[in-house]
């Protein structure tokens, strides 16, 4: 067999195996994940590092356009909330929302809705990214502040030209049965001589409502475009890109909720870039300058017929930020230290009118985020020490500063007298007239011991803070004085003290990794409802508890011949401390177990997805108890050649209705809904790289 065919071999073996992991909480209709090549040999898995899983987006030859959160959902221990088709919201190890880092090539963007329509996953550029970062826990000092839960971070190099070569690109395209979705994206990288290139991409994809098992009709139909174009240059050490990009969802419905969003729209900006360097200890200084300008509308009737009143809710989430880094060497030990900064504003209004009658975009009913700002700027720097042949020992340690303002807190807006300031009064006894500040320490220590070339055990013990959101800290609604839901000025930042270890072997025919671990949380900031004269539902509110959260998560394979038998489980615990009882919004025991059978050219298999029942609930964040549940999906791919494969299957084969235990609440009517899974869905996809 020449090398080319046996690259082609592993190739498409971890493939096969990357298949036959991915979950059907991934996505069951509308999009179908996309991962790029990863060459391992013996097709083993794709774990690389302890808590940590790297895709390349075209090991899975497939469309790019999935949702991002959806995309995550198909490693192990990371879950999906569903409220639609459209902004699945990714939980690790039982933590949420800004307890997560997304980082987009060395950017953050945050929503501009505050139920989380449209999460940092729903508007990264997947399809753009060279390689996904998935890091379970906190695992380093240098992804920015907070990340408690985990990190995932988009990564993207310079594109390579084959001699002679000038032009390099991709095009992915497929269809499914279930919603008559379609997706197609594609970059085209052009070589423009002496280091320099361009690169152009896009993406469309698009639905109709799905149907759920029991042939029901699911609001889901949704319609993003994206676009983007950089400008790099890449020689002798030295690497520059200038991206600009536009991301545009249309008509997105949503089960989950009692608003849809006919258009969000998201401007970035980013200039990013790294310099190799012969300065003593210094190797290398990397650095990134990004802004995104979310523009979010949602209502309740574009997309729907409104009960009884119309309702509006245009919202901005503008960021900056950027940070400086330097790479040392000292041997056996290397370096990195820098500083990043990051500010987020927000600003939220309200309009509502009795159906009939217009809205009049002149006199607000609400002004939910008062033009809040949350700023952070950290320092950190973190060490890597080779201590022997087999043992390997990281510290870190990261300070931040943080101010948060309302600089409309004491803004009345429409017929309403009261303000947001007035409702923090009531509620808190506090208000939002000065700007709050916070002073973050985090670090971490982190050891890893070869027992052999392939088997490895890992202890870490870390302290990491995050800061409150914009709802957490400053969200005001409220009617006629009576106060529904408000945030607390005053809230503390969450401090978690977690420690994990683990195992991870690998053999040319097997592989496991094991994980546990147990994460205390002082100050954890509780969602909860406060009863409140005049009002039937009572107001949302924040206030601080001790909590813990603890799990364990496997995942293996095991290839004998032509065929890999793989699997994964998780399991988080989480528990309220201080008055008892249980977290909200924590998964069961789930996981799955497939069957790929590998011949080169073609793939087939089976995968099973499974979880138990989930009784442990909170009944302000969860919509009840969730029964536990099975489900088949069928797969397979064929390389027609060195260039084009194809890829078909069958998602939940006997069409089984059911629902993850995981769903949404919403900012507006403070309702929680559970939505069901899409039903049988028949898919096929090519990919094509040229």
């Amino acid at each position: 067999m020449t090398t080319h065919n046996t690259v082609k071999t592993v190739r498409l073996g971890a493939t096969a195996l990357l298949m036959s992991t991915i979950s059907t909480l991934a996505y069951a209709q509308d999009d179908i994940l996309t991962l790029d090549t990863i060459i391992v040999e013996g097709a083993q898995n794709v774990t690389q590092a302890a808590n940590t899983y790297t895709f390349d987006p075209e090991a899975l030859p497939v469309p790019a356009g999935l949702d991002g959160g959806a995309l995550l959902s198909s490693v192990p221990g990371v879950s999906g909330r569903r409220m639609g088709a459209h902004g699945i919201d990714i939980i690790m190890r039982g933590m949420q929302k800004n307890q997560l880092n997304v980082i987009d090539a060395g950017g953050f963007t945050y929503g501009g809705c505050p139920s989380r329509m449209d999460p940092p996953t729903s508007i990264a550029a997947f399809y753009r990214a060279d390689k996904v970062i998935v890091e379970k826990g906190y695992t380093s000092v240098t992804n920015g502040p907070g990340g408690s839960g985990g990190t995932v971070r988009l990564e993207r190099e310079a594109p390579e030209f084959a001699p002679g070569k000038v032009f390099t690109g991709s095009l992915s395209t497929g269809a499914n049965s279930n919603g008559n979705g379609y997706g197609i994206a594609g970059t085209v990288s052009a070589d423009l001589g002496h280091g320099f290139y361009a690169e152009f991409a896009g993406e469309r994809k698009s639905s109709d409502d799905y149907e759920d098992g029991n042939g029901n009709e699911v609001r889901s139909g949704f319609t993003q475009k994206s676009a983007g174009v950089t400008f790099g240059y890449a020689n002798d050490g030295v690497d520059l890109a200038l991206d600009i990009e536009k991301d545009r969802a249309e008509d997105v419905k949503f089960a989950g909720t009692q608003m849809d969003s006919p258009l969000s729209e998201t401007m970035t900006y980013r200039l990013r870039g790294g310099v190799d360097v012969d300065a003593s200890r210094l190797t290398r200084i990397e650095g990134v300058l990004y802004s995104s300008n979310v523009d979010h509308t949602m209502d309740n009737y574009t997309l729907r017929t409104p009960a009884a009143m119309n309702m509006l809710s245009p919202t901005t989430s503008d960021t900056v930020g950027g940070s400086l880094e330097g790479h040392l060497d000292f041997g056996t030990t290397t370096a990195r230290i820098g500083v990043d900064y990051q500010a987020n504003t927000r600003r939220a209004l309200g309009y509502s009118s009795m159906v009939g009658m217009p809205i009049n975009l002149n006199s607000p009913s609400s002004l939910s985020w008062p033009d809040v700002t949350i700023a952070q700027l950290g320092v950190f720097g973190e060490t890597e020490t080779t201590l022997s042949a087999h043992s390997t020992l990281k510290l870190g340690l990261r300070y931040d500063h943080v101010k948060a303002r309302a600089d409309e807190a004491d803004v009345a807006v429409g017929s309403s007298s009261t303000k947001a300031n007035d409702y923090y009064q009531m509620v808190y006894g506090t208000d939002f007239t000065e700007d709050k500040t916070e002073d973050n320490f985090g670090g971490l220590i982190r050891y890893e011991h070869h027992l052999s070339s392939g088997t490895m055990l890992f202890a870490g013990l870390s302290r990491s803070v995050r800061t409150a959101d914009a709802n957490e800290r400053a969200f005001s609604r409220g009617m006629n004085g009576v106060p529904s839901y408000v945030g607390n000025p005053d809230i503390d930042p969450e401090k978690h003290t977690q420690l994990d270890f683990g195992l991870e072997t690998q053999t040319e025919t097997y592989s496991l990794t094991a994980t546990v671990f147990y994460d205390r949380v002082n100050d954890y900031i509780l969602e909860e409802k406060t009863a409140w004269p005049g009002s039937m539902s009572g107001v949302t509110t924040y206030r601080n508890i001790d909590a813990d959260l603890a799990g364990v998560e496997l995942s293996g394979s095991w290839t004998f011949g032509q065929v890999i038998l793989a699997g994964d489980m998780s399991y988080t615990y989480g528990a309220n401390k201080t008055d008892g009882g249980a977290l909200g919004q924590i998964p069961p025991l789930q996981g799955t177990l497939s069957a790929t059978y590998d011949a080169d050219l073609w793939q087939a298999g089976a995968r099973l997805n499974w979880a138990s029942k989930q009784d442990r609930i909170y009944t302000v964040l969860d919509a009840g108890e969730t029964p536990g549940y099975a489900t088949l999906d069928l797969f397979g791919s064929y390389a027609l050649n060195d260039s084009v494969t194809l890829v078909a299957g069958i998602d939940n084969v006997f069409d089984k209705s059911y629902a993850t235990h995981l769903n949404r609440s919403n900012s507006y009517d403070t309702s929680v809904e559970r939505v069901n899974e899409p039903g049988r869905n028949v898919y096929l996809t090519m990919q094509v790289q040229f």
